[in-house]
């Protein structure tokens, strides 16, 4: 785990840090303990739990930041009904996100959580990002999927993973003085 020093260098996190932590009960850390977690740990628990509200998800969820996760970010779902979702975040990753790609990253992952919790849906990555959209931004998304594919070494199809881009309408307009 990293110090709250290191992570705070990064301005996504002295922005988060600034908005203020709440700490609800359902979002963990998996190295919470009589500390109460670090600042960086505080805001990460603080984005969870405002975005499991605004995507009507109740479930537990303990996050944890790791030294390498070859999927950047991941859920996992518990193996029985008693257990939390794990979400695990690269800290190499972690430390390139911006606020807004932070907060995209984390509603992409819950939208997965929210799949696994209104079955019969199918576990794909276009719905996680459907239901994240109803939070973030489709540039949000984006910019973190460039990250990812950057980081990989790799480049996808955005209208796969995001649903067709949506389509302008400027110039179909029509004068209301004809």
């Amino acid at each position: 785990m990293r110090s709250g020093c290191a992570a705070a260098r990064n301005s996504a996190f002295v922005a988060l840090i600034l908005i203020g932590c709440s700490l609800p009960g359902d979002v963990s850390f998996a190295s919470d303990g009589a500390g109460g977690g670090t600042a960086v740990e505080n805001a990460i628990r603080s984005v969870v739990s405002d975005l499991k509200t605004r995507l009507a998800i109740s479930v537990p969820i303990t996050v944890t930041i790791v030294p390498t996760n070859p999927l950047m970010m991941s859920v996992e779902a518990p193996t029985d009904q008693k257990s939390p979702f794990l979400l695990a975040i690269d800290a190499n990753f972690l430390d390139t996100l911006t606020t807004d790609e932070l907060e995209a990253a984390i509603a992409h992952e819950l939208g997965h959580v929210w799949v696994f919790t209104h079955h019969p849906y199918l576990q794909t990555e276009e719905l996680a990002n459907q239901i994240a959209m109803r939070a973030v931004t489709r540039g949000s998304l984006e910019r973190v999927y460039d990250k990812v594919w950057k980081q990989g070494g790799t480049k996808g199809d955005l209208a796969r993973f995001l649903g067709p881009a949506p389509t302008t309408t400027a110039g179909l307009a029509s004068d209301s003085s004809r």
